[in-house]
């Protein structure tokens, strides 16, 4: 693992079709909805993603071997193809954000359920979005 850089992985509670809004489990307690998601998680489906260089994939797997990454995204230069990083990042499903992230590095692996989802990057105030279904890894957001 010595030659990764920075790898962040955050655990999102959603649940999913039941109307409650998706909330990340790093927000204070007491905020809010985030109360009331981490008192229903144990019931809720668990998304996931993890963010990092190129090639990192070969050396991360998801925190639930129930639920592996199924889903991957790359964000690129539209010039010359140059990885970015720090790409603010919302993945939508029925116009829900069920993520809301700022990526550390250019690849992004999700674990999410099977559907459709719109990934949406904002990069230096632009805003790029691509439709998306899971077991698609080969996805690339140009700016």
């Amino acid at each position: 693992m010595g030659s990764l850089r920075k790898v962040h992985l955050l655990v999102i509670a959603a649940a999913l079709g039941s109307g409650a809004s998706a909330v990340p489990q790093e927000r204070p307690a007491g905020s809010g909805p985030n109360t009331e998601a981490n008192a229903a998680a144990g019931a809720q489906e668990m998304l996931y993603y993890v963010c990092g260089q190129a090639g990192f994939e070969k050396a991360v797997t998801s925190p639930d071997p129930n639920h592996p990454f199924n889903l991957g995204v790359t964000f690129v230069s539209g010039q010359g193809g140059a990885p970015l990083s720090d790409v603010s990042v919302k993945l939508r499903r029925h116009g829900r954000v069920l993520m809301d992230f700022v990526a550390s590095g250019p690849r992004c692996l999700f674990a999410v359920p099977t559907a459709s989802y719109r990934v949406e990057g904002t990069y230096r105030g632009e805003m790029k979005f691509e439709i998306v279904e899971t077991g698609t890894f080969d996805t690339q957001i140009k700016w």
